[in-house]
């Protein structure tokens, strides 16, 4: 499933390829923008101790830049603040405030919504996880650089377990080329 993930990845950028080539400079400039996400998670199959669990709260940042009026880049994490064992397959995997680390590539269908997709691991101090991660975002231009968003997203971690977030975040551009 990772390598599937991975490579309809890879296609979909080169298939877009054209795109990213139109100029740019047509009233584009690059620009960098900054995030806090407030979501919760569903982890299906968590508990801790006896008390399955439903939501987790997490918290998340993320830092994007914007190289093209269509794409961009982004470096994602996220924290769940809580502790929780996860069950599959008769056994069960701790997780300890897991932070997640994702390098992902945004799409702009519209002029406030992208859906991204990018590679990353789940960071934890008893195992280290890949995982693959899919979300979209819809957003709500509050000012000229500054903007509130729904946030969903979708994270698969080395196929030992899932979560889906969402979140709400505040978007904040912090530079843009003169």
């Amino acid at each position: 499933m990772k390598k599937t993930l991975l490579i309809l990845l890879v296609l979909l950028a080169f298939a877009n390829l054209g795109i990213a080539q139109e100029s740019a400079s047509e009233g584009h400039r690059p620009k960098i923008r900054a995030a806090i996400l407030m979501a919760n998670s569903r982890v299906p199959h968590s508990y801790e101790g006896e008390k399955k669990l439903l939501i987790l709260p997490t918290w998340g940042m993320d830092v994007d830049y914007f190289f093209h009026p269509r794409w961009s880049v982004a470096f994602q994490a996220d924290i769940k603040v809580q502790s929780f064992e996860v069950e599959k397959n008769e056994a069960s995997l701790e997780r300890s405030y897991p932070v997640a680390l994702a390098g992902v590539i945004h799409f702009h269908a519209l002029r406030h919504w992208s859906f991204y997709a990018g590679p990353g691991y789940e960071l934890e101090k008893s195992e280290n996880l890949f995982l693959v991660k899919l979300g979209t975002e819809y957003s709500f231009e509050i000012t000229e650089d500054f903007e509130i968003a729904l946030n969903l997203a979708y994270e698969n971690k080395n196929e030992v377990y899932d979560s889906w977030t969402f979140g709400v975040a505040f978007n904040k551009k912090i530079w843009e080329k003169k």
